[in-house]
């Protein structure tokens, strides 16, 4: 018990430290290599919280949050301690209560579902996204401050590559939240993933790896994004929280198309080549994604992965 407090609280001072790196290292000015080093230790400041909750437990992940949110108060400020508890500390034990969830008996356990594991990732970003309209509403400094960056940043960007935008940088900061919540969901998802495959290979990680693959969101959530996409259109984006449903399940049902490719992919020639080449365009070209995104949506209707199904002796990703 003690053994595992001390660990608790050690990854919890070490996700404070990575985030404080990456908030003080970036103070003496802005490029792509500071920006990308930032967004690089903002992500990995979560996994040892990750580690926590997944190797050991929510409670242990509960005593590295609470470790950190106290650490990060002391050393830079309390608002950012209850920043870094409702940004950091939250979605973090959210998933790690929901994915350590089993039913069952000790020796057969059935770990809670791959696909409402990641309907609680949406309802995270949703969440994350409130926070950022209420930070930045509730806050008339930082909300200048951003207007005034972005009126710089418009000037800069017409007087360099002749562009006139469309909106105007009181639109910009009205945007941001909606952007800012799955982005930030998009790392702690990352940040997850990155936890659990170093707990897999050191053999103490507490549930096994949720198989993709098999993931089937349920249909009650393709008719959720269909509806939020139609009214988004209709209401042209003006309310932040509805876009953010949007881009998390458009995000949560891209990772179903992706799905879908693996699970038939199967039975392709040259498969490695091939899925490398599918990842490939996927990172260089944008429709690809909404491509693939529509092919998890309808995978909810025709079941792609039922009808191409692999014989049992092939192996599974």
């Amino acid at each position: 018990m003690v053994k595992e407090l001390v660990v608790a609280i050690s990854l919890g001072i070490l996700s404070t430290l990575l985030l404080s790196i990456s908030i003080i290292g970036n103070d003496g000015g802005a490029n792509y290599g500071s920006a990308f080093q930032s967004l690089a230790l903002w992500t990995l400041s979560l996994v040892p919280l990750f580690i926590s909750g997944l190797g050991f437990g929510i409670m242990s992940a509960t005593a590295s949050v609470i470790t950190g949110a106290i650490v990060a108060s002391l050393v830079l400020s309390p608002v950012f301690g209850l920043t870094y508890a409702i940004l950091c500390g939250a979605p973090v034990l959210v998933i790690v209560r929901q994915a350590l969830l089993w039913r069952g008996t000790e020796e057969e356990k059935f770990w809670y579902p791959t696909e409402y594991l990641l309907i609680s990732w949406v309802g995270i970003c949703v969440g994350l996204t409130i926070a950022a309209m209420v930070v930045v509403n509730m806050n008339d400094e930082l909300q200048q401050g951003l207007i005034t960056g972005f009126d710089q940043m418009l000037v800069q960007l017409k007087e360099l590559k002749g562009v006139s935008p469309t909106l105007t940088a009181e639109e910009f900061v009205a945007m941001m939240p909606q952007f800012l919540g799955p982005m930030w969901g998009l790392f702690v998802l990352l940040s997850g993933s990155l936890a659990q495959g170093l707990l897999v290979r050191f053999g103490k990680n507490k549930r096994p790896t949720p198989k993709l693959t098999k993931m089937e969101l349920p249909v009650w959530s393709a008719l959720v994004f269909i509806a939020a996409v139609v009214l988004s259109i209709f209401l042209d984006g003006i309310w932040p929280i509805l876009s953010a449903i949007v881009i998390a399940l458009e995000i949560a049902f891209f990772l179903q198309g992706m799905a879908v490719i693996h699970v038939v992919s199967k039975r392709w020639n040259g498969r490695p080549i091939l899925l490398g080449a599918i990842y490939m365009v996927l990172i260089i070209m944008l429709w690809p994604f909404l491509l693939v995104t529509i092919l998890g949506l309808m995978e909810n209707w025709i079941g792609f992965r039922r009808r191409f199904a692999v014989t049992t002796h092939q192996e599974e990703d």
